[in-house]
């Protein structure tokens, strides 16, 4: 049997490979073909991705405070211009852009030739592709929080199992890197919606936001805003007041440097000493040493070249006040178990504002919250150079009217659950031009 199937083979090999060379060409084309209609497809559905994206963020920009036809335009054209370079080369095409201020629509076209290795006969049109869309902008929506960063990873940061209450809100992140947002498994983000201009690591196990990739920058709107006028001299130099961690026998409090365990309520803390603060320029910084109950007048208080620091035990408050940091080192760090209860200014040069860095800094300063006891924070933080930190194992903010967060970088570690209410008619505190409630939420309408 061996045998002849051997000989079968030998008598038989010459027509086989004569059938395959004449069969190659025809196969060849098949193939060609195929691909042909598979480029084809795929070119159909990129450039209508490409215009139903460019649409969203011409309307996203619409929604804008002080947006106008022209940078919504150049918003469209941008994306236009950045996607079709990414996914079609320098491929010419053609565009059409139409900016409905009135209707609250953005229309976009987009038409490119697609040529195939066997020409563009076997196309439809001849291998000319149209894609067109419109979106819509309506109704309102709101910015609670917006990571100023353009290039760093993990601008925006959610470790551990931390929580960000912000329903009704939406979160940017204005890095370009493909790790801008990382969301780890156990953590929490409720909130209408996450954009990230970059890219995002999602990891949480319960899916509370809809994350967005490669959104248009938010462009930062604080960035115009004046600070606040103050003597070049100072009113207090090395402000300090009160135990410092650090102290000799100093051992009632049982617990270590991190502060031991938690405080229950601020009612529970006990104060050696009671004192108010005036507004002012407090050169070197404030620190606040353990066990003070400290109040602040209503005014501005710049923090100049040192921190503003509340160690463990000790409580401070204050209505209508604003705090400005400038020069070296000017940061704040509120620890363990200390209590901290602020409210913005409702009028002058940081009205709506409760902490505003001076953007003019060369180096990334360091925001920290250590504390649970930080139920109010009513207003806009503004740190356009700092890394806002969060990290403790209770609610921040909760009894705040409202909240808004415009860092560098904005990372919550630990157990925390940061709430950025959107509660404006509960307070006479302003909202900032830009954040807060700034128009529409947008929709595709084809």
């Amino acid at each position: 049997m061996r045998e002849l199937i051997r000989k079968f083979l030998r008598e038989t090999g010459g027509n086989f490979v004569m059938i395959v060379a004449l069969a190659s060409p025809v196969l060849m084309l098949l193939s060609a073909g195929a691909m042909d209609m598979a480029r084809y497809r795929g070119s159909v559905d990129e450039l209508q991705n490409i215009v139903d994206f460019a649409a969203i963020a011409g309307a996203r920009e619409m929604v804008l405070a002080n947006s106008d036809q022209a940078s919504i335009h150049t918003t469209v054209n941008n994306v236009i211009t950045s996607r079709m370079t990414s996914k079609f080369g320098g491929q010419s095409y053609s565009k059409n852009i139409d900016v409905r201020m009135d209707d609250g629509e953005v229309y976009v076209f987009l038409s490119i030739q697609v040529n195939g290795m066997l020409g563009q006969n076997l196309f439809p049109d001849n291998g000319l592709i149209k894609a067109d869309s419109t979106a819509i902008a309506t109704s309102s929506t709101k910015i609670c929080a917006i990571s100023l960063d353009g290039n760093d990873p993990h601008t925006f940061m959610f470790k551990d199992q931390a929580e960000l209450k912000a329903a009704g809100c939406s979160l940017y992140a204005n890095s370009y890197s493909p790790n801008a947002v990382q969301l780890d498994a156990n953590v929490k983000v409720d909130a209408d919606l996450l954009c990230s201009s970059g890219g995002a690591e999602d990891q949480s196990r319960k899916k509370l936001v809809t994350i967005i990739t490669d959104c248009p920058v938010i462009t930062d709107p604080l960035k115009d805003r004046e600070p606040p006028g103050f003597s070049a001299g100072c009113d207090e130099v090395d402000f300090s007041i009160g135990r410092k961690e650090d102290d000799e026998g100093d051992d009632r409090d049982g617990d270590d440097n991190s502060g031991g365990d938690l405080i229950s309520a601020i009612s529970d803390l006990v104060f050696e000493e009671q004192v108010t603060l005036r507004p002012g320029v407090y050169c070197g910084g404030i620190h606040i040493g353990k066990h003070v109950e400290l109040k602040f007048d209503p005014g501005i208080y710049i923090i100049k070249d040192g921190p503003f620091i509340v160690e463990k035990h000790s409580s401070v408050k204050g209505e209508g006040v604003g705090f400005y940091f400038t020069g070296d080192n000017s940061r704040f760090e509120f620890e363990k178990n200390s209590a901290v209860n602020f409210a913005a200014p409702e009028t002058g040069d940081m009205a709506g504002i409760l902490f505003m860095e001076d953007a003019s800094k060369l180096h990334v300063e360091e925001f920290n919250i250590f504390t649970h006891l930080a139920d109010e924070l009513l207003g806009t933080i503004y740190l356009p150079m700092g890394k806002l930190t969060i990290d403790t194992e209770r609610s921040v903010g909760a009894d705040s009217a409202f909240t808004v967060i415009l860092a560098k970088e904005i990372h919550l570690v630990g157990k925390p659950s940061l709430y950025l209410n959107t509660d404006y008619n509960a307070t006479s505190v302003p909202v900032p031009e830009g954040v807060g409630p700034i128009g529409g939420s947008t929709y595709l309408k084809n």
